[in-house]
């Protein structure tokens, strides 16, 4: 297998760059190896301070005396999302994907949370017929 890769190697190499070039390619000096090296460093850490960044400034979320406030959310798929959201003395459970929003499950809001299963036979018993 190596002699096959040492074969290729030159043939690869001299179909990307002209001899002419590889000729004329002079060695790094330390000091201009150190100064690639400070240079990478730099942009890898201004990426690490901008996904840091962004991050931060995806989950902040205004508080005040709004109206409409946030509890919680959780992604369920790709594109999926669950939020629960406080509108006055209601939770609304809201169900996203693309291009649609629907209303799951309404809950007063100074009450105790249903349990999953409590909510799930709730909702069963709204759609069954009677």
């Amino acid at each position: 297998m190596r002699d096959r890769f040492s074969l290729f190697l030159p043939v690869v190499l001299s179909a990307l760059a002209p001899a002419s070039a590889l000729a004329a390619a002079e060695v790094l000096r330390p000091a201009q190896g150190l100064q690639v090296l400070a240079g990478l460093a730099v942009v890898l850490g201004l990426i690490a301070l901008a996904t840091w960044g962004a991050r931060r400034l995806q989950g902040f979320r205004g508080t005040g005396t709004k109206h409409i406030r946030i509890v919680e959310g959780m992604a369920v798929g790709a594109r999926e999302k669950l939020l629960l959201v406080e509108v006055g003395e209601q939770r609304v459970l809201l169900g996203m994907c693309p291009g649609r929003i629907q209303t799951l499950a309404q809950f007063p809001a100074g009450e105790q949370t249903p349990s999953f299963e409590q909510a799930l036979a709730e909702s069963r018993a709204e759609v069954e017929p009677s």
